[in-house]
């Protein structure tokens, strides 16, 4: 395969980025695309990918929501690599667990629907409490076609994820996982299964079935590598890169301060979980695949989903409210150039770490697969079968 990489060094007057670097690939890669952390360009694409996580979260799964916690940002970062560059969404649903849902229901709950916005994703996942139920995997794969908005695009890559470890077969009667399954290939939904424990065990209670059924992969992990915490040289200055990055968003409108105060929330809890989670949650800040342009400025006007000038005064930060149009664009600007730097510095830093991960995770595991490696494993493989490349 031929690539040619060209190097295009621009300054304009109104917003003077830097540095882009713009590859271009076959058509069966998607087109033309972008860095990941650089602005939007004419000839930029992005492609969908949704990601459905179903969880078991009655009580035997407490290593597997920490897991999850401790996970999610890994999984964003190789996400990241893919190019063309994903368009990322992701759900989330827990089954289960009888205090928050209810039997007609199946002890299902949609938690949060498929969105870009992943502190939101986060902020739930960080709320799981584990408790006693029932698990009945059909029915919450039922719930994960019904209730998600799954994208309408021809091209997107959709991907439904259940973990958890009793019978796949429970409440079958309802819903069959079998049928359920083909319905979801139809759809052009891909279903991967993960058992939590050993894995003929798993396949003793039909969850390689689950994931031949759903067209996807079935995996059989150790719920407490994904626990694992691994220090790794570059955290120290991921973290502090991280605070930096926090200081060129902008809020605006009526989410922008809420918006904000989370993205801090969601630092908080990243760290409580541990340095690797934090530090992992910085990488993934510093790629095109955290987007707030719902409530940050830099972000909303690069992706031209708010204009600058339909602004009221009220809908934008005080230091704002005072400035005259030109001055309030050239603020915006300087975030954005601001930020741009600073997340080119934390993709360097980023490679470093990596590679000394790599190597630490494959000492500590011992063979054995953790979730993440899981389902990075089965996203790749998927997402090149839909005419993703990776790094």
């Amino acid at each position: 395969m031929i690539r040619l990489r060209y190097r295009i060094t621009f300054a304009v007057a109104t917003f003077a980025l830097g540095v882009l670097v713009w590859n271009r690939v076959p058509a069966s890669a998607g087109g033309a695309h972008c860095d990941p952390i650089a602005t939007e360009g004419p000839t930029c694409r992005t492609r969908p990918i949704d990601l459905v996580i179903c969880l078991d979260t009655s009580g035997s799964m407490e290593g597997l929501i920490d897991s999850a916690r401790a996970r999610l940002w890994d999984i964003v970062n190789s996400l990241a690599k893919a190019r063309p560059v994903p368009k990322l969404r992701v759900g989330l649903i827990t089954y289960g667990s009888p205090s928050r849902s209810t039997a007609n229901q199946g002890w299902v709950v949609s938690q949060k629907d498929l969105t870009t916005d992943l502190d939101s994703v986060y902020a739930k996942m960080m709320s799981f409490r584990t408790d006693g139920g029932d698990e009945f995997v059909g029915w919450a794969l039922r719930r994960a076609l019904d209730w998600m908005s799954w994208s309408s695009d021809g091209s997107a890559l959709k991907l439904i994820f259940i973990a958890g470890n009793e019978s796949a077969d429970q409440a079958s009667e309802v819903f069959n996982f079998r049928y359920v399954a083909e319905e979801a290939r139809n759809r052009g939904i891909i279903i991967n299964s993960i058992y939590c424990g050993d894995r003929r065990a798993g396949i003793n209670e039909h969850w390689d079935q689950v994931a031949a059924c759903g067209g996807g992969s079935y995996s059989a992990i150790d719920m407490q590598c994904g626990t694992v915490q691994i220090e790794a040289p570059q955290d120290k200055l991921l973290l502090e890169l991280n605070m930096k990055l926090n200081a060129t968003y902008v809020p605006y409108g009526t989410m922008g301060e809420a918006g904000r105060m989370e993205q801090i929330r969601q630092d908080k809890n990243a760290e409580r979980v541990g340095q690797a989670s934090i530090a992992s949650r910085a990488q993934a800040k510093g790629t095109r695949l955290y987007d707030n342009a719902h409530w940050d400025l830099v972000d909303g006007v690069r992706e031209k989903k708010v204009d600058l000038k339909d602004l009221k005064e009220s809908d934008l930060p005080a230091a704002m409210q005072a400035m005259p149009m030109e001055e309030r664009e050239k603020f915006v600007e300087t975030q954005a150039v601001a930020r741009a730097e600073i997340q080119k510095q934390i993709a360097e830093v980023s490679a470093a770490r990596e590679d000394f991960l790599r190597k630490a995770r494959a000492n500590a595991s011992g063979g054995k697969q953790s979730l993440d490696e899981a389902m990075l494993e089965a996203i790749r493989t998927q997402a090149q079968q839909k005419g993703f490349e990776f790094e």
